[in-house]
This record gives C-alpha cells, structure tokens and sequence, in this order.
C-alpha cells in the first residue's frame, strides 16, 4: 500500500504550480519568443486542471482499487516529468535574461544573434517532447473516465490553522509513565546489584509505546545524573556493530572524537569504566546473539558496583539475553492517561476545561491510539490546528480509520496524521524518507534541501525562503513528526522510526536510499536517492543508477559523525563520468568528504537545474569557470576545501546564489561584483585582493540580507577608508559573528588602519568578534561600547601597535575573552575595566573564561580604580597566562569563582612588585578563595609561583602539571587529598616526592624529563591504589629494575627513553591483573623481561621498541589470551620469541627490524589467528620472505603493510594467492621494488596503496605500466597522491 495517501501531497500542490506557471504571461511570451507551441501548453494547462479535478476521488479510491492506485502513480509521473520540462524552459529563459545583461555592452547585432532560436539547440526538439507529455497526459485524462473518477462537488476541508508557536517539551511525554519512572528510578539509585555486580536493566515495549522516550528521562534526572561517575548513550539500532557501540559509549563519555583503531577500543572504555559507577543506555537494540552481547558488555564487568545499564527493546528474546534482574515490560497507555497526553498537545498545555465540548469526542479519538504515545502526540499535534468540535467529528468519523487497518506496516493513527496535514507540509515530509533511521540532521541543512528540490514556494508576502521553511519545519516538529535529539547536540533533530516507516510508505518509489551493506535493486523512476557512505564508494555501488535519468537528488550520508582529519573517504570516478552527465534534472549535489574529488568537469555547467551543491571536505583545486552558468544555484558549499584558493572569476552571474561558505579554504580574493548576488544570507568570508580583479569591500553594503557568520579578511588592501564605511556592517542587525582581519605584514599607516576599522563599526545585535592582525595603535570608541549588549565572545589577537585595550569590562555579556600577542601593550589598567579614571560600575560582570597568550612586553596588571568592596571578576572560571615573559606584580587578588589557573612561560611573575623583595603567594592571589574552588592547576617555567603548593592544601585541586620547576628539590607535602592528575616536566632539581608520599587519590601520573628524580620508594607505592596510568618519559634515570604487579589498579603502563632500566621485575605474589597497556620504548640497557609468564592476563596491548640489548621478551605469550594488539620494532638483539604460539585472539601485528627472529616463526603459529585482521611488516627482507614463501600468514587477513624493504624486487605471489579474504594491501618505501607477484593479487582486494616506491610507481600507471594488468580489477589504488577509483 505505500504511497496510498500521497496522491494530494504530490500532485495538487504540483498540479496548481505548472498550471500558475503556464499561466502567467512571461512565461508565455517567452515561449512566443523562441517560436515554442504555447497553444500546446495552454491544452496541457487544461488538461491538468481536469485531472486535478479527480484527485479527491482518487485519493479515496486507489487504497482498495490497485487498478487507481496505478493510474496515480502514472499521473505522479506525468506531473513530474512536466515539471522537469518547465524547469528546463525556464533555466534557458533565465540564463538569457542573464547573459543579456552581460551583453549589453556589445553591439545589438551581437545581441540578436545570441538570441537567435534557429542556432540555439536547446529549442530545436522541445516542441516535440511538449507534444509526446500532451500525449501522455490526455490519455490518463481519458482513462480517469474508464476508472469512473469523478471530480466530486465541495467537499468539507479540515481547517489547517498553524500553531503560533512550535512546541516542544519533554514534559508532555511523560503521561501515564509516572509509576514505571519511579521504579525504574528506584532501581537505578540502588546499589544492589546482581551476580555480576553490573546490573542489565531492559525496558521491553512495543514500537511507539515510548521505551526512548522513558530511557531519555531517565538518563537527564537531576538525581540519577549526581549518582553515576559516568553516563553515556548509545544508539544501536538494526545495524549491530559492537565496535561502533562501544566507540559511540566512548564519544559519550569523553565528548570528543575518539580515533582509535578497533583493537583498542574496549581497552579504551575499560578504561574509562573502571572503578566508577556508570550509567549506560543502549537504545533500540535487536540483536539476540548472546556472543555478540558478550562483546559489547565485555569492558562492562570494570565499573564499580552498582553501575547499571538500561536497554530499550522490541523483543523479549534480547531482554531474556541481557537482562541481570527483572525485565521491565512497559505497557500501552490507559485510555484516559492517552487521552491526558493528546490534550495536552492538541491545546497546547491550556487546560482542556476551556473546551467542554471537545472532552467527549476527544477520548474517542484518544482511543483509537491504542495505548501508544507516539500516536498520541501526532494526532494531539493534527487536533492542535483543528480546534474545533466540527472539525474534531469529520477526524473521528472518517472511514479512513477502517480502511487503514489493513496496512500492518504503519500506524493508523499515524497515517492519519499525514493525511491530514497541509499539501506543502506533506511534499516536506515524504522527502524526509531519504534518512535513514536514527540520523541526525540539523533544522538549516534540511530547509537548503527542501528550497534546493522546490518544496518551498516564493512567497507572495515577501518572507523568505529560509523563513518559510524553518516555518514548516517548526510544524512537522509542533506535530511530533519531528523531535529533538535529547542526548546528543541540541541543535539536532531526528524521526522516530515508526515515523521513518512512515515517511518511507508515503513517499513510494520517489525516494529511496541505499542502506550499507544492502543490496536493493532501485527504482528506475526515481527522483530523490541517498546512500549509506562508504570508504571506498567503488564504481559496482553505483551500477544499479544506470538507468535512471531523472534523478533530482545525489545525497551521500553516514550515521557515524564525521570529524575534520577524518581522510579516509573515496569514491569511484565512476560517478562523474557516467552518472553525473546523464542526470539532466539534478538539483541537489553532494561530494563531501571524498578525498579524491580534486576537480569537477566542464559539463557540470549544463546541469542548469542544480540548485545545491556541497564538496566539503573534499580535495578540490580549482571550480570550472562553467559554474558559473548554474543561474538557480542557491546553496553552494565548500567548507574545508584546504586545496581550494580561487573562486570563479564571474561567480557575479549567480544571481539566485543566497548561501555561499568558503570557511576553511584558502582563497585568496573574491571576484569583482560580488555585490550583484543580492540574494546572499550566508557569506563566511568575503577575502578582499590587491588586483584590479578583486572585489572592492563596498561590494559588501549592497549585500544586505547577510546573517550569520561574516569575515572580512586582508582589510590592508583597502584604500580609502570610506570605502571600509560602504561595507554598511552597521545596519546588518542579522550578522551574529563577525571576523576582522589584516594581513600578517606590519602596517604602513597606522592611521588608515584606525580610520578602517572606525568604518566598520558592526550592528549591536552581535554575539561574537574576532579583530586580528589591527595595525592602529589604539581601538576606535565603538569597540567595548556597553551598548553592544550581545557580545558573549571577544577575541583580539596580533594588533601588535596597540598601546592598550579596549574598554571591554563595560560588555555586559561578555563570557569569553582571548587575548593574543598584543606585542607593545606594557600595562593592563583602568581602560581595561571600562573606566577614565574615575569609579566604574561592576566590570566584567559576566566574564567566565579570560586568556592571555604571548604579550612580550606586558609588565602589569593593575585593578579596577575605586572598586570598593566590588570584585573585578566575581564569575571567572577559567584564566590563562602563557608566555608573558615580564609580567610582575599582582594578577587579580580575589577570585572566588576560579576552577581553572593556567600560568605558562611568566617566569619573572612572583619575584615581587619591588623587584627586589620576595614576596609571598598569599599576598598576590588571595589564597582563601582559592582553597575551596581551584580544581586546575597548570604553572610551566613560573619558578615564583611554587610558592602557591606551600599553602596549605588547595583541598578541591584534582589537576596538577607542574613544568620547568627549579626552585625545589622536593615537592611539598601539602597536595590535595582528592589529587588525580600528576603532570611533572622538565623540572631539573627536583629530587624527591614528599617523605609522605602521593595522594592516595591519584589515577594519572606522568613525569617527563625529570632525570635526577628518585622513583617512588615501595611504600609509596603500595599507597597508590587507585594509580590506573604511569607514563615516565627520560625521567627517573636511577631507576634499574620496574616492579611489576605493585599497583593493583594499573591499567596503563608506558616507558620511554630511560638509559639505565635493565628489567622488569615481578615481586612475590604480584598479580597486575588490571594491566591493559604496556609500552616500553627506546631504553638500550634494557635486556630482559621477566621469566614465565607476565602476570597480566587482561594485557590488551603490547609494544616493545628501540631497545638495542634486549634479547627476551616475555615467556609463553601465548597465554594472554586478551592481548589484541602488539608491536615490535628494532630489536636487533632478540633472537626467539612466542615459540609456544601468539596470543589466540590477536587481531594486530607489527614487526620491524628484528633481524634475529626469522627463525621462530615457523613456532608463531599465524596461520591458526582467525581474528588477526591486520599484519604489518617493517625493515625485516628476510621475514617477510619466510612469511609468504611458506603462507604463514592466515587466509582471513583483511591488511597487509609491508614498509621499508629497500632491497626488495619482488613479492612472492604464493603468500598471498591463499588470502583469500585480503581487503588492503599497503606498500611504502620499497624503492626497489619493481614486480608484483605473477600469479596477480588476490581478487578480493579493494585497496592498494603505493607510495615512495619509484620504481613500482611507474610501473603501475594506468593502462600504461608494465603492472597495470595485474591491479586493474582493483576497487581503488592509491599511487602516492594520486587516486584511482
């Protein structure tokens, strides 16, 4: 049954704009023009007015008559095919309109000759596919009469009053729920765990019964959230992958990208897990393989007792799997508990007591969501804009209800709720079924998508685009279509997926998306297409879009979040050859992210329906100057495209371009009249040339509609300073954030500069302002005026002829200031605060973060004059000194708010005011309001301000990194009891710790380049039981033998680049039974480890480098049967190694110049690691040859490296013929290398990667290299920077 209901939302809307366009009289007289059959179009107009007539009785019809439901498709179809055609007439007409204007300076024969329709191809052949649409369509009109259609009278029409307001709140979603909310809530804060100690919590439910929406406010509780150390979430969704899982909790925890490699990643959360409580969600999860869970709960069993997990399910077999204690089964909604939570939405938390008469009929409609809150909310939603008892009876009553129920694949309700909504909202939604389920995507990017693909009509009131469909956008949200991403950014939005079930059902065949890793056969008639990203988009991904001609969108998407270094994507060249130039009616285009997109061909010119193109992030060059003929592109986006450092020279002729982001290109100016593109809301940068064909700044002030982010960059190439006031920043009350910059080069004329930046004076309303590279000596009077009182971040940096600051204390909302390299301010003082001299109001009054980094000639701080009992920064957090090499004197006195003390590189702060006399840190920083709130504390080549650990403990410090520490030879005893993190660097006379010890608190210590320092004594160490990482890098040089097993927390363990340690040692009964990591690098006296085995059966990884005298490594490695990485590399002394086998369940391996061990492979046992997924060989000629002459390595190997072999001519092909399984093969610095094995590559490779190898390289290009034969059925090939895909 899908697309049942779809007939209204494509075709009426659709219907009425051809036929306004075929109406409308320019339109008509440029047909008449070009000599094209008008009269033909006006019997088509006619035509669809008639078929339009029957769309209501077709509606009703086609869900039980098949024979209906066909003819609509066929007629979607029609529609959409005259679109196309009228879309082309009306490019053609516009790029006439332009190009005439680009003419007007030739002469009229010139003219009329580019007008001529006999040379122009575009006309000849239109009026014969006009003819064979007119064809099409009067044979579905007769056909309407066979199928006994009827264009029925006035029928009565839902109101569709819109919401005043979107509303979202999570309170609404909480009906009936307040009894599972409390005992779930109670079993969360107990600490009485199961067995296992971690307790598995599943919440078992039907779809739409509200399992997410239950685990959401669970996971935000104010209680719950101050009860666990640690929380994180994680959708799993259909598409299980443990890896991803874990990585997801990992991203959660730590709220940053995580990069490591998969072996690494339950080490990681191990780590993050251990010893602490934590609460972990594991949402929409399918999988009932029980080995598959045990993976993912694997780095679980670490957390402290009484963490908890809740998994939300649809199946009560994966409840049975996972759960520890009871399962928690949560049931449909009352009626009345239903019925509560569609008034609230419908009345939009008004008291449904205003409106008796609709209490009644409501619980009847209530009823009909059977106990589901999802359809509660989007009927409440649909009741919300129909307020009204006739309205509310025509809802109830419709026979639809009855009808729908055949169609187990979507709710009725739901369905219901679609059907009812406004034309443009439907178009909107089904178009949202090109994301996949559980995609997040933010409220801008799906309004360019809609305006790009023409669901949002020009509007006659004059309210923008964008306007209007963050307007629809709010709707789809205020009817619970839409939601709000709880756990992850704010800003994000996604689909329930019984709402995604939806939106796939109404949209048909129109829209459809490649799921990763599936394989469907795609429509031959569709118009919107996404796919699931891949590494290696190859060219058999895209065979089955052949033939498809009519594409109108090319969106590639991913669920995993992509991070700014992420490289690794490439897709076939395939797509530009073949696809891209028979996909006459694209209008959305995107290449993201793929790193081998360098260029985009001539012909992308033709495509004169594109309205949206999108090459972030990809390697791009140069664009065609044919671009520029793309007269409807309105969105063209080209975030971090490094590559990129031109623009088209006629980008003016874009007349319909409104959001153009160049941020992180390199640009170097823009083209002249940029100020003709009129339509321009987004403009990130605007780089001003030296050429006489660069774009003047004035272009700026005819570009009035700009929001958002703007940077004027190189403003030293402005040459009067009124053209800087052209630039008209001041009555751009959209612009949020604005960028000042000059070049890097010293100013000429400091007065110029002044004047310039007087000119650009921005509007109050801004948010955020950056000034770089300033070459005045002082800052015009509009910069710190308290009536900017939006300014919430502030940074200056690099105005190295400036005197002094501006008066900033007076910005009221000023949260966050970055100061930098003000090269000859010597004084921060009263214009600092905002005053003249005289007493000034509160400064600084919202100031939370304040930095100042590389003042070189920056002597004194002074405090606000006459501040009485006022506190010059009562709420900063965070402050932040580095490299202010003369600073004296006092830094503010009295800090109560402070967390965070960063000092770097002052070394002459703390020697005294007097310069003569020490003076002590009590009477510099108020120590009192220290003690209770400072948690952070940095100081690096400050040897003054050691005397701040000789107060009395800072008892909420749990951060300290003390570098370039001189003055002492022994810390002090008086560091915090809740210490975690110990940084020791470069401190040259530090010999000692404290005679009592470490911090029994402290999880992280690392000292680095403290050579003279004596390792911990036995006794402190038996204190640090809660030491989780030790890193000592070229420190401790007394040290001889490392005692393992003392630490009974010790999870990571790293040594560097110590020249006396010749062992480790394992003391009586020791047992480093925590120990995850172990890297030992660079020690050259180190010669031996342990006899028998390590102590360690957790060890995940193991890497042993750079020591030259080592001749054992560990005995019967074979036992570690956690170990998933291990690494050794120039070992030239160790002869033998794990003759009794590798580690069974080991999935990396790397080796490299360790010429002795050739003979102990043949004991490695490779061939039997079914789970080794990369092998990596480096320097080692004779081991390599061994390893594939004798096909030692396991046929399941996904990756093979092989580094270094500079003497090496050949590969064998016998080792590798047998991996079958293989899916990378990487060579690097082989400059010997000239052949490839004879017999081929395996033929399930998908990568190759060539670099700095001369001979090969040449050997392998394609079609002409000697080798070429053997690579050529290669997915994608990698020849240093070149790709081949």
């Amino acid at each position: 049954m899908a697309g049942a209901l779809i007939g209204e939302a494509f075709l009426s809307a659709s219907i009425q704009t051809l036929c306004d366009k075929i109406a409308s009289g320019e339109f008509m007289d440029f047909l008449r023009g070009k000599k094209l059959d008008h009269s033909l179009l006006e019997k088509l107009k006619l035509t669809f007015l008639a078929l339009g007539a029957v769309l209501d009785d077709a509606e009703e019809k086609q869900i039980e008559k098949p024979r209906v439901k066909k003819w609509l498709d066929e007629l979607k179809h029609a529609v959409f095919d005259a679109e196309d055609l009228l879309a082309e007439i009306d490019a053609e007409a516009l790029q006439n309109k332009v190009e005439a204007e680009e003419c007007q300076t030739k002469t009229t024969s010139q003219v009329w000759n580019f007008f001529s329709t006999s040379l122009n191809p575009f006309y000849q052949g239109m009026n014969g596919r006009i003819q064979e649409l007119f064809q099409k369509v009067e044979h579905l009109a007769k056909q309407k009469d066979l199928l006994g259609l009827i264009g029925g009278g006035v029928k009565e029409k839902v109101s569709q009053k819109t919401p005043t307001t979107p509303f979202v709140g999570h309170d609404f979603s909480a009906c009936g729920r307040d009894g599972d909310k409390k005992e779930l809530k109670r079993m969360l804060l107990s600490d009485d765990a199961s067995s296992s100690h971690i307790s598995v919590i599943p919440i078992v439910g039907m779809g739409g019964v509200g399992k997410t929406t239950l685990a959401q406010l669970l996971y935000n509780d104010k209680n719950i959230k101050e009860h666990f150390d640690v929380t994180a979430w994680a959708c799993v969704s259909e598409d299980f992958d443990a890896m991803r899982v874990t990585k997801t909790l990992i991203e959660s925890i730590i709220s940053k990208p995580c990069s490591l490699q998969d072996s690494l990643l339950q080490v990681e959360l191990r780590e993050q897990v251990r010893e602490k409580k934590f609460l972990f969600v594991l949402d929409d999860l399918w999988n009932d393989d029980y080995s598959d869970w045990d993976l993912v709960r694997a780095p679980f069993t670490y957390g402290a007792r009484g963490s908890k997990v809740i998994v939300t399910t649809r199946n009560k077999s994966v409840a049975s799997i996972v759960h520890t204690g009871p399962i928690h089964s949560l049931e449909q909604l009352s009626h009345e508990d239903c019925w509560l939570l569609l008034a609230k939405h419908a009345f939009r938390n008004e008291n449904p007591s205003a409106h008796p008469d609709l209490e009644e009929i409501g619980k009847q409609i209530a009823r009909k969501c059977n106990g589901l809150p999802l359809a509660a909310k989007a009927l409440g939603g649909l009741l919300s804009c129909n307020v009204g008892y006739k309205e509310w009876s025509h809802i109830l009553n419709n026979n639809l209800w009855e009808i729908l129920h055949t169609d187990k694949s979507v709710l009725p309700s739901l369905r219901l709720s679609y059907h009812y909504l406004p034309t443009y909202l439907k178009q909107c939604f089904a178009y949202l079924s090109i994301f996949p389920k559980d995609y997040e995507f933010e409220k801008e990017d799906i309004i360019l998508l809609w305006m790009a693909v023409g669901l949002i009509p020009q509007n006659e009131s004059g309210k923008g685009l964008e306007e209007l469909g963050e307007r629809y956008f709010d709707e789809l949200l205020s009817r619970s279509l839409l939601q709000r991403s709880l756990i992850w950014k704010p800003s994000s939005f996604t689909m329930h997926d019984l709402i995604n079930d939806l939106a796939m059902s109404v949209s048909g065949e129109f829209c459809f998306r490649l799921d990763e890793g599936e394989s469907h056969k795609v429509p031959k008639r569709v118009r919107h297409l996404s796919y699931m990203r891949g590494r290696f988009d190859t060219g058999a991904k895209f065979k089955s879009l052949d033939e498809i001609k009519r594409l109108r969108t090319l969106l590639p998407l991913s669920l995993r979040p992509y991070w700014k270094w992420d490289k690794s994507l490439y897709v076939s060249i395939k797509v530009l050859e073949d696809l891209l130039p028979s996909a006459k009616c694209l209008r959305v285009l995107s290449l993201s992210r793929y790193k081998n997109i360098t260029q985009l061909p001539d012909y992308i010119g033709k495509h004169l329906n594109l309205h949206y193109i999108d090459l972030s992030y990809t390697a791009v060059k140069k664009l065609p100057d044919t671009m520029c003929n793309l007269y409807n592109l309105q969105t063209l986006l080209l975030v971090g495209c490094s590559s990129l450092v031109e623009l088209p020279a006629d980008m003016r002729k874009l007349i319909n371009l409104r959001h153009l982001d160049i941020s992180g290109t390199c640009v170097k100016e823009m083209p002249v009249q940029m100020g003709r593109l009129k339509s321009l809301r987004t403009l990130t940068a605007f780089v001003l040339g030296k050429s006489t064909g660069s774009g003047g700044i004035g272009e700026l002030g005819q570009l009035s509609k700009l929001r958002g982010k703007l940077s004027i960059l190189n403003l030293q190439n402005v040459v009067n300073p009124m053209d800087a006031l052209g630039a008209n920043l001041k009555d751009k009350k959209d612009l949020n954030e604005v960028e000042l910059a000059w070049g890097r080069e010293e100013a000429d004329d400091s007065i110029k500069e002044r004047r310039v930046l007087e000119s650009l004076h921005p509007s109050v309303n801004l948010g955020k302002l950056t000034i770089r590279f300033y070459g005045g000596t002082s800052f015009p009077d509009w910069l710190g005026d308290s009536s900017f009182s939006n300014i919430q971040v502030m940074r200056l940096s690099d105005c190295s002829t400036c005197f002094s600051l501006p008066p900033v204390g007076r910005l009221p909302a000023l949260r966050e200031l970055y100061i930098k390299r003000m090269k000859t301010v010597v004084s921060i003082g009263v214009e600092f605060y905002g005053g003249n001299g005289a007493s000034v109001s509160q400064p600084f009054q919202s100031l939370e973060k304040l930095k100042f980094k590389e003042m070189p000639e920056w002597e004194e701080w002074l405090s606000s004059p006459g501040r009485g009992q006022s506190i010059d920064f009562p709420r900063l957090e965070e402050l932040i000194l580095e490299n202010c090499p003369k600073l004296r004197g006092n830094l503010p006195d009295h800090l109560p708010s402070l967390k965070k003390l960063w000092v770097t590189d002052c070394g002459v702060l703390h020697e005294g005011a007097t310069r003569t006399r020490w003076i002590p840190w009590s009477f510099i920083v108020n120590t009192v309001s220290l003690r209770q709130s400072l948690e952070d504390l940095k100081i690096v080549g400050c040897p003054g301000l050691s005397s701040l650990l000789e107060t009395e403990s800072l008892s909420s410090l749990w951060r300290l990194d003390v570098q370039i520490f001189s003055s002492t030879d022994c810390l002090q005893p008086h560091l915090s009891s809740c210490l975690r993190d110990l940084n020791l660097v470069n401190c040259a006379s530090l010999l000692s710790f404290p005679r009592n010890g470490l911090p029994t608190s402290l999880t992280n210590l690392c000292i680095r380049s403290c050579r003279r320092l004596e390792f911990l004594s036995h006794e402190m160490m038996a204190k640090l039981t809660s030491l989780r990482n030790l890193y000592l890098g070229d420190s401790c040089h007394s040290l001889r033998s490392f005692p393992l097993g003392v630490f009974p927390k010790l999870s990571i363990l790293q040594i560097w680049y110590n020249k006396n340690l010749e062992s480790l040692a394992i003391g009586e009964g020791a047992d480093d039974e925590n120990l995850g990591i172990i890297v030992i690098g660079n020690c050259p006296n180190l010669v031996s480890f342990p006899h028998g085995e390590l102590p360690t059966p957790k060890l995940a990884h193991f890497r042993v480098m750079g020591c030259e005298n080592l001749k054992l490594l560990p005995d019967r490695i074979h036992t570690l049967t956690a170990l998933r990485g291990l690494q050794l590399y120039d070992l030239p002394n160790v002869e033998s190694f794990a003759e009794g086998g590798l580690p069974p369940n080991l999935q990396s391996f790397e080796i490299g110049g360790c010429e002795k061990l050739r003979p102990s492979v043949e004991y490695w046992g490779l061939q039997r690691l079914v789970s080794l997924r990369t092998f990596r060989i480096e320097s080692s000629e004779d081991l390599l040859e061994t390893v594939l002459k004798e096909q030692l390595l396991p046929t399941t190997l996904h990756t093979l490296q092989i580094r270094g072999m500079k003497n090496l001519k050949s590969l064998e092909g016998k080792g590798l013929q047998h991996l079958t399984f293989l899916q990378e093969l990487k060579i690097r610095r082989c400059d010997s290398l000239e052949f490839l094995p004879k017999e081929g590559l395996p033929a399930s490779l998908s990568f190759l990667s060539i670099i700095r190898c001369s001979s090969l390289e040449t050997r392998c290009q394609k079609k002409t290299g000697q080798e070429w034969s053997k690579i050529a059925h290669i997915p994608l090939i990698k020849i240093d920077d070149q790709f081949i895909i």
